[in-house]
């Protein structure tokens, strides 16, 4: 049994500052849940222009308020009430991994791929939201 905030069906295999995030079961949104331990490790001696984002339950992220306006993400959309909270908008699909990261100015940067062996692309390739959406092989 999985603690109230642990991921319940998340693997994350850190390598290089960057978290790969793998789906294992569960709900294929899961995912999401776990941005927030890919960006767990955090050095505060570190200035950056954006501090660590909070990133809730439904895998948004959500900047501080006295910060600047944060970049955008791929498969990422802007709350049009709270411009500094961004959305997962990616369908559902257990094939999906993430590549987790904070670039050095601190904004947060995700790239996906799709480990799915019948899709045409190598697991390192990085997959847009719409090749995604587009997808025949997508899970739902």
């Amino acid at each position: 049994m999985a603690c109230d905030d642990c991921p319940e069906y998340i693997v994350a295999a850190e390598t290089t500052g960057v978290a790969i995030l793998v789906y294992s079961g569960g709900p294929p949104t899961a995912i999401f849940e776990s941005v927030k331990y890919a960006l767990s490790g955090d050095d505060p001696k570190v200035i950056r222009k954006w501090s660590k984002p909070t990133v809730h339950k439904d895998g948004s992220i959500e900047y501080a308020p006295n910060e600047a306006e944060p970049p955008e993400i791929e498969g990422y959309s802007r709350d049009p009430n709270n411009p500094r909270r961004l959305k997962p908008c990616w369908p559902p699909c257990a094939w999906r991994t993430l590549r987790v990261w904070r670039a050095d100015n601190g904004s947060v940067k995700i790239t996906c791929g799709c480990v799915n062996p019948t899709s045409g692309y190598k697991p390192h390739e990085d997959v847009t939201l719409e090749n995604c959406k587009t997808c025949a092989r997508r899970t739902i």
